[in-house]
């Protein structure tokens, strides 16, 4: 089990695409989180919609750092692919995972 972390924006890196096509592929019991510039992904436009079909089609749990979003100004209603944690539910996932990978 791993917990894939990605921290830029879909704009300025390909880490998210490519974490979904890894997490396609494989097929395993994983989850991923979204931290920092990733957390722009919850924004809801034209772009943004594709990817929230992939991950809903992924059927794995996707996190979103609170703090992230609140920082960013970002709202709290998210899709129904995300679920949010703060700073503490992100640790318990990082203990809860046998490994923690980033996405850069």
């Amino acid at each position: 089990m791993i917990l894939h972390l990605i921290n830029k924006s879909p704009a300025k890196s390909s880490a998210l695409e490519d974490c979904i096509a890894v997490l396609q592929a494989k097929k395993s019991t994983s989850a991923m989180m979204l931290i920092e510039d990733a957390v722009y992904l919850t924004v809801s436009q034209a772009g943004n919609e594709a990817l929230h079909e992939k991950i809903r089609t992924l059927a794995l749990p996707c996190y979103i750092l609170k703090e992230d979003l609140t920082i960013r100004g970002l709202s709290l209603d998210l899709a129904d692919c995300f679920s949010l944690v703060d700073y503490a539910g992100f640790v318990q996932l990082s203990l809860d995972y046998d490994k923690v990978q980033n996405w850069s």
